[in-house]
């Protein structure tokens, strides 16, 4: 089931799925992650996650849920998420994203309409989190597995049986889930976080200022920084550092630039900077990093 995860300069994961059978399988294991977690990101896709070993503890926005093993989660769309493993133990969980147009049959139908738009549509309802102690929430977990296996097996007429295991799925989600006023304003600004997000992406390669970066999504300085910490628990600068980090990984691993190209290319100004900050966050030089990669 594991398979690869394209996620875009502006963090918004690529599942490729099939236009005619929009749904995908897969198995996350965070050890095999660069950082040993799974970065912030997003996609159009809703997802449902359970965690088959370790304890994952999954962000998303401002908060944060510590899924054990057996018990999972479901994310909406288009929420910025992460996730890492609990004090670095090893951990691996199982996802199933669907994109929308799975279960809105077509525009304006009651199913649409009724139980499908205003539950994705509401902000407020960024994740849900299932354990097996209710039943209810067992179903949930249970119904994944199913949908796993017959996606494994794909047995003939297998994406009959699929389809009526994700409609038994959300049917479960949104009876027992409340349903909040669909016009109330989200708790936290998070399509301006996402602007944030992705202006750094664009633009990580060059000097990029608080004040940029402001302007360009029609904020104050600190209006931006206190955002931006409230929903990803980590400072705008530190959220660069770490981007421009990831990126210099890749550029290591994939080009023959120098360590000094590396540097500029990847947004630092200075390569002394970028050789300590490469120690503190990998524990080893960038030299020693390509050597390791044995290049």
């Amino acid at each position: 089931m594991n398979g690869t995860i394209i996620v875009d300069e502006n963090k918004k994961a690529d599942f490729s799925m099939p236009y005619e059978f929009p749904i995908r399988v897969y198995e996350t294991d965070l050890r095999e992650k660069t950082y040993g977690f799974n970065n912030w990101h997003w996609h159009d896709e809703f997802q449902f996650c359970v965690v088959t070993s370790g304890c994952v503890h999954m962000t998303v926005l401002d908060s944060e849920y510590c899924i054990q093993t057996g018990e999972g989660i479901f994310i909406n769309t288009g929420c910025v998420h992460m996730s890492r493993p609990k004090q670095n133990c090893p951990a691996q969980y199982l996802c199933l994203n669907i994109h929308p147009n799975m279960l809105t049959f077509f525009h304006g139908s009651v199913m649409e309409q009724k139980y499908f738009l205003p539950f994705i549509q509401n902000k407020k309802i960024q994740a849900v989190a299932f354990k097996p102690s209710l039943e209810w929430q067992r179903q949930i977990i249970d119904l994944q597995f199913e949908i796993f296996s017959q996606m494994s097996k794909k047995d003939t007429g297998y994406e009959l049986e699929v389809y009526i295991q994700v409609l038994r799925l959300w049917k479960l989600l949104i009876l027992n889930t409340e349903v909040l006023d669909t016009s109330a304003a989200p708790s936290l600004r998070y399509k301006e976080v996402k602007q944030i997000m992705t202006y750094i992406h664009e633009h990580y390669d060059r000097r990029i200022s608080l004040e940029e970066i402001a302007a360009q999504i029609h904020m104050s300085k600190s209006g931006c920084c206190r955002i931006f910490k409230q929903m990803l628990n980590c400072t705008i600068t530190d959220y660069l550092t770490e981007y421009r980090m990831q990126k210099s990984m890749e550029l290591l691993e994939n080009t023959d630039l120098s360590v000094t190209q590396t540097a500029y290319e990847s947004g630092f100004s200075s390569v002394s900077y970028f050789i300590k900050k490469f120690r503190e966050t990998i524990h080893m030089t960038p030299g020693e990093y390509r050597e390791k990669l044995g290049r």
